[in-house]
């Protein structure tokens, strides 16, 4: 699962290299409030920042990270971990993503970089095997080899210090184990009180996979605005863009939750911290999104206090689970946000107004 650090604020990988215990996500911000999130980031404490070139805003965050290396922060001072999206016939190309992403970013080499999803043709499903034909399955481990093959001589040249995985199942996760050469350093997964995953958590720490958490504090719906809009910087043809602009939110019922917000109370502390720090005590690292500079220098207030048992337990048994991102991340989106399956709590959440104490 990675060791515990001894001052409390990482992670120790199977490589040996350190994993801050907290990072800043960057999905859902570009143009100028992404560069300005990055550097509040790095100016009250954050050391790790959370990238994809599927994002679209690489650039915008090397932008931040040339001013602080500027400053008195120096490259090895920074964890930064980037993902490959990588199409069926791209497989090739691997390569030249990661030196497409060092390009943006301004660095000669990636901390971790992750497949970003266990299907090269496609998002792929971040919660169960697919559901596929044998001869379907049998090309769909023939990429997967090809595509991880091609990560692990990114290490070799180099370019990356460690590889993973992100939105991997147990199942994904055991057929790669049987040909990986190198096992995979992380899992990047979507993670909260609401989504636990308890099955992939024990695996991957069974296995010694570290174990960090995508919108722990929920996922944010919205829809593109020019306010988020980012240069995208190089890129291959066809590549797909994500752009947000933050209106509305799916999260609040989690962090307005009656167990969530008592604990917080008792604690003085704001629902993100106390979510955050559930994470945390669990053996995950998190990776929360915000654009908000008071909200993120709240959010990495997590390491001074802790959970008692009997608050971390409470939030172990929150019911119903439910997995914001459905069966696919980018099928659910519609004009006014993402849609969820008929029956779930939270189908009617994107009506519902951020409010300035719980937009992260």
């Amino acid at each position: 699962m990675g060791t515990p650090g001894k001052q409390g604020n990482y992670f120790v990988l199977n490589t040996g290299a350190r994993i801050p215990a907290i990072g800043l996500g960057t999905w859902q911000s570009g143009g100028d409030l992404c560069v300005e999130a990055v550097k509040t980031a790095l100016s009250v404490g954050y050391r790790h920042i959370d990238c994809a070139h599927l994002y679209g805003n690489e650039v915008e965050v090397g932008a931040a990270l040339a001013e602080a290396f500027r400053g008195s922060l120096k490259r090895e001072d920074v964890f930064l971990t980037s993902k490959l999206y990588c199409t069926m016939n791209s497989l090739n190309k691997i390569e030249n993503y990661v030196r497409v992403s060092l390009k943006n970013l301004g660095v000669s080499y990636l901390d971790l970089y992750l497949m970003h999803w266990p299907e090269s043709s496609a998002f792929g499903d971040a919660t169960d095997p697919p559901s596929k034909s044998g001869s379907e399955y049998r090309q769909f481990l023939n990429r997967l080899k090809q595509a991880w093959k091609a990560m692990e001589g990114l290490v070799d040249s180099g370019l990356v210090q460690a590889i993973g995985v992100s939105n991997f199942s147990v199942q994904q996760i055991k057929e790669l184990l049987k040909f990986a050469k190198t096992v995979p350093a992380v899992n990047q997964v979507e993670l909260h009180p609401f989504w636990r995953q308890n099955e992939i958590v024990k695996f991957c720490q069974q296995k010694g996979i570290h174990v960090s958490a995508h919108t722990p504090l929920g996922v944010p719906t919205s829809a593109p605005g020019p306010s988020d809009s980012s240069s995208g910087g190089e890129d291959e043809p066809g590549t797909p863009r994500i752009s947000f602009r933050r209106s509305r939110s799916v999260h609040g019922p989690m962090l307005k939750l009656s167990v969530v917000a008592e604990i917080a109370d008792r604690y003085k502390k704001t629902p993100e911290q106390v979510i955050l720090r559930w994470g945390f005590q669990r053996g995950t690292s998190v990776l929360p999104c915000s654009l908000k500079a008071d909200r993120i220098k709240k959010n990495v207030d997590i390491f001074s206090w802790s959970l008692a048992d009997d608050d971390w337990n409470c939030l172990n048994k929150i019911e119903p689970q439910v997995c914001l991102f459905g069966n696919s991340p980018l099928n659910k989106f519609s004009e006014s946000g993402i849609v969820f399956g008929s029956g779930s709590p939270l189908q009617s959440v994107r009506e519902m107004e951020d409010d300035s104490e719980s937009n992260a």
